[in-house]
Protein backbone atom coordinates (compact mmCIF):
# COMPACT_ATOMS: atom_id res chain seq x y z
CA UNK A 1 0.00 0.00 0.00
CA UNK A 2 2.98 2.15 -0.20
CA UNK A 3 3.40 2.88 3.43
CA UNK A 4 6.49 0.18 3.95
CA UNK A 5 9.46 2.71 3.78
CA UNK A 6 13.56 1.96 4.23
CA UNK A 7 14.84 5.06 5.49
CA UNK A 8 18.78 6.47 4.60
CA UNK A 9 21.31 3.34 4.66
CA UNK A 10 23.95 1.66 2.94
CA UNK A 11 24.50 -1.96 2.45
CA UNK A 12 28.13 -1.51 4.35
CA UNK A 13 28.08 -4.52 7.10
CA UNK A 14 30.57 -6.43 7.75
CA UNK A 15 30.03 -9.80 6.81
CA UNK A 16 28.65 -8.31 2.84
CA UNK A 17 31.73 -8.88 0.74
CA UNK A 18 32.04 -4.43 -0.33
CA UNK A 19 33.94 -5.60 -3.65
CA UNK A 20 30.76 -7.18 -5.09
CA UNK A 21 27.46 -5.86 -6.59
CA UNK A 22 24.60 -5.52 -4.96
CA UNK A 23 21.63 -6.22 -7.33
CA UNK A 24 18.16 -5.23 -6.20
CA UNK A 25 15.21 -7.11 -8.20
CA UNK A 26 11.70 -4.99 -8.24
CA UNK A 27 8.10 -6.89 -8.34
CA UNK A 28 4.77 -5.31 -8.53
CA UNK A 29 4.34 -1.47 -7.90
CA UNK A 30 6.50 1.29 -9.14
CA UNK A 31 8.64 2.82 -6.45
CA UNK A 32 11.23 5.75 -5.78
CA UNK A 33 14.58 4.76 -4.35
CA UNK A 34 16.16 8.09 -3.57
CA UNK A 35 19.99 8.24 -3.49
CA UNK A 36 22.29 10.87 -1.50
CA UNK A 37 25.90 11.33 -1.36
CA UNK A 38 27.62 10.14 2.03
CA UNK A 39 29.07 13.10 3.47
CA UNK A 40 33.26 13.50 2.58
CA UNK A 41 34.09 16.34 3.84
CA UNK A 42 35.98 16.71 0.17
CA UNK A 43 35.10 19.33 -1.77
CA UNK A 44 31.43 19.72 -3.74
CA UNK A 45 29.18 16.86 -3.30
CA UNK A 46 27.10 15.46 -6.34
CA UNK A 47 23.29 16.22 -6.17
CA UNK A 48 20.76 13.63 -4.55
CA UNK A 49 18.89 11.86 -7.46
CA UNK A 50 15.91 9.25 -7.38
CA UNK A 51 15.56 6.38 -9.64
CA UNK A 52 11.99 5.04 -10.51
CA UNK A 53 12.02 0.81 -10.15
CA UNK A 54 9.05 -0.33 -11.87
CA UNK A 55 7.67 -4.15 -11.89
CA UNK A 56 10.53 -6.21 -13.45
CA UNK A 57 13.42 -3.70 -13.23
CA UNK A 58 17.16 -4.56 -12.31
CA UNK A 59 18.99 -2.44 -10.52
CA UNK A 60 22.83 -3.08 -9.97
CA UNK A 61 24.62 -1.41 -7.25
CA UNK A 62 28.31 -1.57 -8.39
CA UNK A 63 30.74 -2.26 -5.45
CA UNK A 64 31.53 1.95 -4.98
CA UNK A 65 28.17 2.63 -4.43
CA UNK A 66 27.96 1.71 -0.90
CA UNK A 67 30.85 3.64 -0.10
CA UNK A 68 30.18 6.59 -1.80
CA UNK A 69 25.80 7.07 -1.61
CA UNK A 70 23.81 5.97 0.87
CA UNK A 71 19.95 4.98 -0.36
CA UNK A 72 16.21 4.94 0.79
CA UNK A 73 13.22 3.93 0.15
CA UNK A 74 9.83 6.22 1.04
CA UNK A 75 7.02 5.54 2.00
CA UNK A 76 4.26 6.33 -1.34
CA UNK A 77 0.51 7.60 -0.64
CA UNK A 78 -2.19 6.17 -2.90
CA UNK A 79 0.00 2.96 -4.18
CA UNK A 80 -2.52 0.70 -6.11
CA UNK A 81 -0.60 -2.60 -6.09
CA UNK A 82 1.42 -4.51 -3.97
CA UNK A 83 5.32 -4.76 -4.82
CA UNK A 84 8.43 -7.27 -3.18
CA UNK A 85 11.83 -6.41 -3.65
CA UNK A 86 14.64 -9.10 -4.00
CA UNK A 87 18.18 -7.70 -3.02
CA UNK A 88 20.92 -10.40 -3.74
CA UNK A 89 24.12 -9.57 -2.10
CA UNK A 90 27.68 -11.77 -1.50
CA UNK A 91 28.18 -12.56 2.05
CA UNK A 92 32.19 -13.30 3.01
CA UNK A 93 33.05 -16.43 4.16
CA UNK A 94 33.37 -16.42 8.50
Amino acid sequence: DGADRMGWHADDEPELDASAPIASLSLGATRSLRFRPRPSGQGEAPLPFAVELADGDLLVMEAPTQRHWQHALPARARVGCERINLTFRRIRPA
